[in-house]
């Protein structure tokens, strides 16, 4: 189940393993976020144990704020997969959650002063998307007397974060990963 700080939570049942989560297009669960890595991390069934692999992604992927390589995971635990924070339900269970307190308890915060989407000092590809080179450099040398135009005020970066998450949970449809309406959600 994806909580969000807003207290929202879409349930994402996966109908069968191995679940690759990433950013990439071909990802069975995408999150399209710069702070999600192309393949991030991946659901599997090990020894009848439902596991979490991270797949060398640049930011991590964690379990109750604790920075995994591979962790079984049991319900309740807390998956953050860059901004996104998930909450493991296995057969139902738990069945009450509380998505705002579920979200504060799995959330792990960029640092501060980096742009929207980056952790840890990882360039992210928002800003560069148009025309490439992206200014911002001192570049050349250039008369005094040239000011640039000013800057489009950013976003703050949570509002901003907030945004994207609502973005995907709109975009979010049956055609991104494996669900079954009809019966219980599986592993």
């Amino acid at each position: 189940m994806m909580v969000q700080q807003d207290g929202s939570a879409k349930e994402l049942p996966l109908r069968s393993l191995p679940a690759t989560i990433g950013r990439g297009q071909e990802c069975k669960l995408r999150i399209p976020l710069a702070s999600v890595s192309r393949h991030h991390c991946e659901l599997l069934e090990d020894d009848d144990e439902l596991v979490v692999r991270d797949l060398k992604s640049s930011n991590g992927t964690y379990v109750n704020k604790e920075r995994v390589a591979r962790r079984e995971l049991v319900p309740g635990d807390l998956l953050a997969v860059g901004p996104v924070v998930f909450i493991v339900r296995i057969d139902g269970h738990p069945k009450d959650v509380d998505p705002a307190a579920a979200y504060a308890a799995g959330s792990v915060a960029p640092p501060a002063g980096g742009p929207p989407g980056a952790i840890d000092g990882v360039p992210t590809w928002s800003g560069q998307q148009a025309g490439g080179g992206g200014g911002g450099g001192g570049g050349g040398g250039g008369g005094a007397s040239a000011q640039p135009a000013p800057a489009a005020p950013k976003p703050d970066r949570k509002d901003d974060e907030l945004s994207q998450i609502d973005s995907l949970l709109d975009e979010l449809g049956e055609s991104d990963f494996d669900i079954d309406l009809d019966d219980k959600p599986k592993r």
